[in-house]
């Protein structure tokens, strides 16, 4: 595929607002892997909610509980 057959999906904005301590275990993550958080927030859910993926199957904290609803 190049650039001229390449269609171009819309994309939506969007905010977050985290408390300081989950924003820091996305920020180590990130920095891991040398990426901007936001850039590793938006990988990591584009692989971790992609259609036919089990949601509870990899946690970013180490307390799954706490991200159950």
């Amino acid at each position: 595929m190049n650039m001229k057959t390449m269609e171009k999906k819309p994309q939506v904005k969007m905010n977050l607002s985290l408390e300081r301590e989950f924003y820091q275990v996305l920020k180590d993550h990130a920095e891991t892997d040398y990426v901007k958080v936001a850039t590793w927030t938006k990988q990591f859910l584009m692989k971790n909610l992609s259609e036919g993926h089990k949601a509870d199957s990899k946690c970013v904290t180490p307390n799954e509980k706490a991200m159950e609803n």
